[in-house]
């Protein structure tokens, strides 16, 4: 006798291309159809819409036409959740797990896991009195998911939570897309359409322009670079709030001629392909996807030495870790390895092994296993 299918809600705060929405997005495409029917809600849409709509699975917003009241996400999610019939439900980041409290437990009993992303207590925007409600409502989920064990641990230490309800599924990525991509050819015309030289070095970073990336940290090593080296490009691919104060900075310290601003792209094995070296220097991380990425399509990764890059990056085995927010230490850490070309070999086949380990099947396995009560 065929089993009945659970129906699952995922809600997110926004549908941009961030790693929370990628992940989210990557789970309802391809978690197993015969087992899961997916809903997904947000409270505000953004550029993964389109992708989605293409997959055919119900899809709401909350804050369509304007921003709706307390009150009224409550009802929205209420009826979502007795149309479709959910049993459980997995919500993303501090404001659907506040907002959404009275809906999966007052109103409706379902199975709520709730994932974050990254440390709490790192992020500016989460006030002290934001982290007493978010440890509040953490009581009432079934299971609180952390993408690193860095989160797994500050939902013990930190959030109070007893293991039995702290469940770890890292971040994996599917290594063969990116590997399909390497292609000389479409380096060649991507590097050509942007109007870069093929014999230019060429350094990425792709993330939202938040504070957190730390956007400004890579613009200020490149104006240093500049003193050492002539022939290298930036290529930058996001949005955000940090957006107009990056380019401002540009312009300022007269560096137009180096960088290159992209909207947010869905294609990014095509633009690791283009790329030599790809920098994350963020202040913080949870299990950052733009690392494992990079490491998939063989780039040199160069990472700031902060919690989440380092769970994945390893000092001198397969990435270079430098200083937080050090400017002179990134751009130093980038002349040695244009100048030490075998040092960014081995640390590219090192990382082209160790990325295999964050397996895209095995997570989505895991994420099945969770939402259907067979790994718990």
């Amino acid at each position: 006798m065929n089993k009945e299918k659970i129906n699952i809600l995922f809600v997110l705060p926004t549908f941009d291309t961030g790693g929370s929405e990628k992940l989210v997005f990557d789970i309802i495409k391809n978690i197993d159809k015969s087992m899961f029917n997916p809903i997904l809600c947000v409270f505000f849409s953004g550029k993964y819409e389109d992708s989605y709509l293409k997959l055919g699975h119900p899809f709401y917003v909350i804050n369509k036409d304007k921003i709706i009241s307390k009150i009224s996400v409550v009802k929205f999610l209420n009826q979502i959740i007795r149309q479709h019939k959910i049993q459980v439900v997995n919500s993303h980041h501090t404001l659907p797990l506040i907002q959404g409290l009275l809906s999966f437990k007052l109103f409706n009993k379902v199975r709520w896991i709730h994932t974050e992303h990254t440390r709490l207590d790192l992020d500016p925007h989460v006030t002290p009195k934001i982290l007493i409600i978010v440890k509040f409502c953490l009581r009432f989920v079934d299971y609180a998911l952390g993408i690193s064990q860095g989160v797994c641990d500050y939902f013990e230490k930190e959030m109070g939570l007893p293991r039995r309800k702290i469940v770890k599924i890292l971040n994996g990525v599917d290594v063969e897309i990116f590997r399909r991509a390497k292609s000389k050819e479409l380096r060649i015309k991507m590097r050509a359409e942007l109007g870069i030289a093929q014999d230019e070095i060429v350094i990425g970073l792709f993330a939202n322009f938040r504070k957190q990336k730390n956007h400004e940290c890579l613009i200020k090593a490149a104006q240093l670079l500049k003193d050492k080296l002539n022939h290298f490009r930036v290529v930058f691919a996001g949005n955000g709030p940090a957006l107009k104060e990056s380019k401002e900075l540009v312009n300022i310290l007269g560096l137009n001629d180096k960088f290159i601003f992209l909207e947010p792209r869905l294609d990014i094995p095509q633009l690791m392909n283009m790329i030599d070296i790809y920098c994350l220097p963020s202040h913080f991380e949870g299990l950052p996807f733009s690392l494992l990425e990079a490491m998939a399509a063989e780039k040199i990764v160069v990472a700031s030495d902060v919690i989440g890059n380092n769970e994945i990056a390893i000092n001198l085995q397969n990435a270079i870790l430098v200083k937080p927010n050090s400017p002179d230490d990134l751009r130093d850490k980038i002349v040695l390895l244009i100048n030490d070309r075998g040092l960014g070999e081995r640390l590219t086949a090192n990382a082209a092994k160790n990325v295999e380990a964050f397996s895209f099947n095995l997570m989505i396995k895991k994420y099945e296993d969770l939402f259907s009560e067979r790994g718990v």
